[in-house]
């Protein structure tokens, strides 16, 4: 398994089991004290700060060739499809309200760090999902 797989599925998980844990605090949260209370749980979202260690966790390897012509193709697919999901992502949050409440919704800016959060949360789950999918879930020999 290459660096940049182990790096991409240690984020895959920390991020999986970050949110697994924030929709139970919500759920939890929500029951006892009601909806604003329950933002509260979002709080269990800073547990993905942990997938920046991954760099230091899985270090380089001297002996084996780091970036090959296809490492480089895959990674550029893979920033893509974390970038263009994320755009998604920012798109529908802003446009929905717009959309659907109409042009004179009070909206405050307490939402706009959520919609940070949630565009650069999604940019690294995109591209760690889109670099397993590329060179495959498992640990298998490419040469």
């Amino acid at each position: 398994m290459k660096r940049i797989q182990k790096i991409a599925m240690f984020i895959f998980v920390v991020f999986t089991c970050a949110l697994i844990l924030t929709a139970i605090a919500i759920a939890i949260a929500y029951a006892k004290f009601g909806f604003p209370g329950a933002w509260g749980g979002l709080g269990f979202m800073g547990i993905t700060g942990i997938g920046g260690l991954a760099q230091l966790v899985f270090k380089k390897d001297p002996e084996e060739v780091e970036y090959d012509e296809r490492d480089h193709y895959f990674q550029k697919r893979a920033a893509l499809a974390g970038f263009g999901l994320a755009y998604l992502v920012v798109v529908i949050v802003t446009m929905g309200p717009f959309m659907i409440i109409g042009p004179n919704a009070p909206i405050t800016t307490n939402c706009l760090p959520l919609i940070c959060g949630a565009a650069g949360l999604t940019n690294f789950y995109a591209w760690s999902i889109a670099i397993l999918t590329q060179y495959g879930w498992r640990n298998k020999n490419h040469e």
